[in-house]
């Protein structure tokens, strides 16, 4: 790109598209069973009263709207939007295998201790020049938590640490806590419930349903002579 054919103020409007684009704020709030970890957009849609939380920042993907998570339970809710529809995906709270580490480092006050774990992730791309591929990766997570919170909650849809998660690493995303605040009173977290609810499989049978279709249409388009250009898409369809 040639920034001389932009002038000061359109560069100022494309950086911070890429900003927005790359970057969301998340609060995590949360009690000793529960915890909601939400983007600050929808939370401040309505007050909060006194929290019990921290500010996440999320770089370069990640997280839909709103995930649930509870303790007591052990069952996750995540909210999320596909194709204009809300969802209310119910998944069980499944434990990580996490491996600790002793690498430390200070994010803000605390210090922070190494977890490491992998995850499955299951990717569908779709190419103009070939039917698509369906394949299944194995992604690296890397933790930080700090058992100066002995909480075993964390952002997203992680948990599971003998301490609050500060920081993850994982594929493609960076998720960092910028700001902690904690009261000494018990906060009330809610369970959310906007949305259709299915199962995670139920899910990804919906997007994947979705995904067919959408190869189909482009295809029809390319059989009647509209399609333009190569490439590839890949589609990243369950957690």
């Amino acid at each position: 790109m040639d920034s001389t054919r932009f002038t000061p103020e359109q560069i100022k409007q494309f950086k911070e598209m890429m900003r927005k684009q790359l970057f969301k704020e998340y609060t995590l709030k949360f009690n000793r069973a529960e915890s909601i970890f939400v983007v600050v957009e929808e939370l401040d849609a309505a007050p909060q009263g006194n929290m019990r939380g921290g500010n996440f920042a999320m770089f370069a993907g990640g997280a839909g709207g709103l995930v649930y998570k509870s303790l007591a339970s052990k069952m996750m809710y995540e909210q999320v939007e596909f194709f204009g529809k809300i969802f209310l995906i119910s998944d069980s709270l499944k434990l990580e295998d996490w491996k600790l580490g002793k690498e430390t480092k200070q994010i803000g006050s605390y210090t922070c201790y190494k977890a490491t774990t992998s995850r499955q992730i299951i990717t569908r791309k779709m190419s103009t020049e070939k039917e698509s591929e369906i394949d299944t990766i194995q992604v690296e997570v890397v933790a930080w938590y700090t058992p100066q919170i002995p909480l075993s909650h964390g952002p997203d849809i992680y948990w599971g640490l003998p301490g609050l998660i500060m920081e993850i690493n994982t594929d493609r995303t960076t998720i960092l806590c910028t700001k902690i605040e904690l009261k000494q009173e018990d906060v009330k977290v809610e369970q959310p419930t906007k949305g259709e609810e299915v199962g995670r499989e139920e899910y990804n049978t919906i997007v994947q349903a979705k995904i067919v279709e959408m190869e189909k249409m482009r295809n029809n388009r390319e059989g009647g002579g509209g399609g333009h250009g190569r490439g590839s898409v890949e589609i990243r369809i369950s957690r």
